[in-house]
């Protein structure tokens, strides 16, 4: 479960929808950021458990099952960037979490989307 931080795109985006893809690249630092402070906090928190030999997998497993939702949200983000159009159908009702255009499902909390 291992995630590049700091990736950059090498290519510049699509001029087509500049203010679109300066948005989802914020969006994307700010997941970044997120995901790196809550694998260490998971990190962090195993080392404490161990030591005091009390490991509580139930605690551990909703920590890397938060951390995984984070992960899928980047690795989204990061398609729709790749893929240079406007990608974007919008936010979800539900979490907020932006999704692609034709999704019928958020990927984050499996909320079914609805056109508008």
């Amino acid at each position: 479960m291992s995630r590049t931080l700091f990736k950059r795109r090498s290519q510049p985006a699509a001029p087509a929808q500049p203010q679109q893809d300066s948005d989802l690249e914020a969006q994307r630092d700010r997941l970044t950021e997120r995901f790196a402070f809550m694998q260490s906090d998971l990190g962090g928190l195993f080392y404490e458990m161990a030591i005091r030999d009390h490991i509580r997998m139930e605690v551990l497993v909703e920590k890397a099952a938060a951390l995984q939702r984070v992960d899928n949200e980047l690795g989204q983000l990061e398609r729709m960037l790749e893929s240079g159009d406007s990608a974007v159908g919008g936010n979800c009702s539900g979490c907020g979490a932006v999704y692609a255009r034709g999704a019928a499902f958020c990927a984050q909390c499996a909320t079914p989307l609805t056109a508008t």
